[in-house]
């Protein structure tokens, strides 16, 4: 082998380590879920706070129409396991 092949050889194996150590951070973002869930949440986070900036008032409304529903839901519930009980 003379040193032109082995320049060549050395020069396909550093290509070769990029693109592996390329996939695998690919991977790694994509099967890091936890770290999804908080970019996730995050962003929810700042179109909420956008939304709270840019219409108080729809956000007023959806928060107390969301409270509305879920006491509504927890009464629901509570009168089921009442009957239940009876």
């Amino acid at each position: 082998m003379n040193r032109a092949q082995n320049e060549q050889g050395l020069a396909a194996a550093r290509q070769a380590r990029t693109e592996l150590y390329d996939t695998l951070g690919q991977l790694r973002e994509r099967l890091d879920y936890a770290q999804r869930i908080d970019d996730a949440v995050a962003r929810a986070g700042h179109r909420i706070s956008a939304e709270r900036r840019e219409n108080p008032l729809g956000f007023a409304l959806g928060v107390a129409a969301v409270a509305a529903a879920a006491g509504l839901a927890a009464w629901g519930i509570a009168r089921a396991v009442r009957r239940a009980l009876r």
